[in-house]
C-alpha cells in the first residue's frame, strides 16, 4: 500500500491553529511527541490513543476531529 493510499484527512491542524498552538505546544498538552502531531497533520496513520489524546487537548470529540 502506498503513502498516499493510506492518508486520512483530518482537522488537526486547522483546530490546531484555531487556538494559536503550534505543533510542540499540542503536544505537550496532548503527552504526544510532537513528531506524532505532524504525522496526524499530513494524513498519515497514528494510534487511536495518540487520536484519542489529540482530541481531549482540543477539547472535542474523536469523531469531531478525526
Amino acid at each position: 500500500m502506498s503513502k498516499k493510499a493510506s492518508k486520512k484527512t483530518n482537522r488537526v491542524k486547522e483546530l490546531r491553529e484555531v487556538n494559536a498552538w503550534s505543533v510542540s505546544e499540542l503536544a505537550r498538552r496532548a503527552g504526544i511527541v510532537p513528531q506524532t502531531v505532524s504525522k496526524m497533520e499530513k494524513g498519515i496513520s497514528t494510534s487511536r490513543n495518540s487520536q484519542l489524546k489529540i482530541a481531549k487537548a482540543l477539547g472535542k470529540k474523536h469523531e469531531e476531529v478525526f
